[in-house]
């Protein structure tokens, strides 16, 4: 359910640091110079006004080397071009014919294929069409497989693992998934034929068989982030938290209290799948969690990591943190705070792209604000509503070391609370749920072949909000961070994407 102009170039810089400091397992402190720039730029839908929506989608197109950008009821090509003079964009709506303001809106390009899927959730199905000419044309689809109900849909997809499936159309080389979530589990199917029609849908936790050890099968939070496919074929479905002690304090959700950041696997293309938790991270309940995997095939998962007082009391605190697998999910790294040393006391929206061995990014939206972000009156040091801003950290290392950049240093992109929970919940525990909905449930990151990280993000501080730090404003633009300059995710073009200044 859905839980109802190009802006100043973004100096390169941490919160309240002059530059960004960089972050590992070590704990190091030192100050170092940036590795990379970003810049951002308005999305624009129909007759160039500028498109609206929260929880934006995005990939790239590697065939026509367009970005594809969804959200709501729009489809956006934009292609970017870069030369000595700078780099321009020219963008198109190319909306789907299926495409409209439903329940969930997902866009999922596939990697390696180029075909984009646009999803839009009914509720018992989704309305879905692919197009294999970024947009140009679109072939309508069954949308969904059976079993695979009600909300917070997620369309990923990529190489069959060996041994491929008997009946995989030959014609189309990936599989393509489709995962929703019923209240209390996720499924997900599997299309044989490029997305055309779906088997039935498979529960992918909270099944005695999910789980190795755990009676419970995993005690899994019913929401689940978006699904990657790795290059041998591994599905890896992120889920917000595994083992926690169950809770009915969403109406709409089975959620649970404490328990660890998970990710559920599949190895046979879909018909079994097994939950691994990431044992030194915590669930908050609140953002989904990601993950990604490199082209050397170590599985990175970025988390909202925080600790509740109480199944009624939501924290103060959270950070945006990291770890990494090399054995598909099974042994997890120790986690690293990518966050609370630049002064970020929230955080929500954590995503993450691969790409060459040992190189990824993580996006998230932080705030110095201390205070309980699901309800109303978050306010800064300053008690002014509280200021967000969109951070991207990259490693080149594997994920030894981080460095994290506010790319949004001088233009919010909300100020206030950031609402996860759901107007439901003012009928369990109180009244004064957060207000502003406006950003809804995540954002979403790619690349480029060139290794260009992009953002898809919601503006939820426009106009006078921008200067004025006593307003706030209910509405969205959208918006996609693009890396300008610098080291990106694909050693061979380092050099080659512009000087970070």
């Amino acid at each position: 359910m859905q839980r109802t102009v190009i802006r100043r170039a973004a100096l390169v810089m941490s919160l309240g640091l002059a530059v960004a400091a960089p972050f590992s397992a070590f704990a190091t402190s030192h100050k170092a110079a940036a590795p990379a720039a970003f810049k951002p730029y308005t999305v624009l839908s129909g007759n160039n006004q500028v498109a609206t929506g929260g929880e934006p989608s995005i990939g790239f197109d590697t065939k026509r080397h367009a970005i594809m950008y969804g959200a709501s009821g729009h489809e956006t090509q934009m292609v970017f071009k870069d030369s000595a003079r700078g780099t321009s964009v020219s963008q198109k709506d190319v909306s789907a014919p299926t495409a409209a303001t439903t329940l969930d809106a997902i866009t999922f390009t596939d990697k390696y294929t180029g075909r984009t899927f646009d999803s839009q959730l009914l509720g018992a199905c989704s309305a879905m069409a692919y197009t294999d000419n970024a947009g140009g044309s679109w072939t309508p689809t069954s949308g969904c497989g059976q079993n695979t109900l009600l909300d917070h849909q997620s369309v990923g997809g990529g190489p069959f693992h060996s041994p491929v499936p008997a009946g995989a159309n030959p014609v189309y080389p990936d599989a393509v998934y489709y995962c929703a979530q019923n209240g209390f589990n996720a499924s997900c199917a599997v299309s044989l034929n490029g997305g055309l029609s779906f088997g039935p849908g498979t529960p992918i936790s909270d099944t005695p068989g999910n789980s190795v050890g755990d009676p419970y099968g995993g005690a899994c939070s019913g929401l689940h982030g978006h699904i990657r496919v790795g290059p041998d074929g591994t599905v890896y479905v992120p889920l917000k938290g595994c083992g926690g002690t169950p809770t009915a304090n969403n109406l709409t959700n089975e959620e649970f209290w404490g328990g660890h950041p998970a990710v559920s696997v599949s190895t046979d293309n879909g018909l079994s799948w097994t939950v691994h938790t990431v044992p030194g991270g915590f669930n908050e309940d609140e953002s989904d969690n990601a993950v990604d995997v490199d082209k050397g095939g170590r599985l990175y998962m970025a988390w909202e990591d925080g600790h509740n007082p109480t199944e009624i009391q939501l924290s103060k605190t959270s950070s945006a943190k990291t770890a990494y697998s090399d054995d598909n999910g099974k042994t997890w790294s120790k986690p690293v705070d990518l966050s609370s040393a630049l002064g970020v006391h929230n955080v929500q929206f954590p995503e993450v792209i691969a790409g060459d061995k040992g190189r990824a990014a993580i996006a998230f939206i932080g705030t110095n604000a201390i205070g309980d972000d699901q309800h109303n009156g978050l306010v800064g040091p300053n008690k002014l509503p509280a200021a967000w801003h969109l951070y991207v950290a990259m490693t080149y290392d594997g994920g030894k070391h981080w460095t994290t950049i506010d790319t949004t240093p001088t233009d919010p992109v909300q100020r206030g609370c950031v609402d996860l929970q759901g107007t439901s919940n003012k009928t369990i525990t109180d009244n004064n749920i957060c207000s502003q909905r406006n950003l809804l449930d995540f954002n979403d990151i790619t690349m480029d072949s060139r290794g260009r990280v992009y953002v898809a993000f919601t503006d939820g501080c426009v106009g006078p909000c921008v200067t004025d730090p006593t307003k706030t404003y209910k509405g969205t633009n959208d918006v996609v961070m693009r890396l300008a300059a610098g080291k990106g995710l694909i050693a061979k073009y380092d050099g080659t994407l512009g000087k970070v200044s």
